[in-house]
């Protein structure tokens, strides 16, 4: 199976660049680990067909597309 490619919309790519280090190496694995499956854990289901997923200092919530295998990040939030 191939991994799934990710992508950011605008405003959570902004935020992402925002990071601190720290929150930008726990944002890197679980990138790493939705990249491999984006339906196992930590993912989240919205029941709208939108997940989440956190990682230390915030959470990401996301769309998949099986078809085109991509993952598409529409936001990021800091805690």
């Amino acid at each position: 199976m191939s991994a799934y490619a990710i992508r950011y919309a605008d405003r959570a790519a902004r935020r992402k660049a925002a990071l601190t280090a720290p929150q930008r190496g726990a944002l890197l694995a679980l990138e790493k680990r939705l990249a491999v499956n984006p339906f196992g854990p930590p993912a989240t289901s919205n029941r709208d067909n939108s997940w989440s997923a956190a990682f230390a200092g915030g959470f990401v919530t996301y769309v998949v597309s099986n078809r085109h295998v991509v993952i598409n990040v529409v936001d990021l939030v800091t805690v």
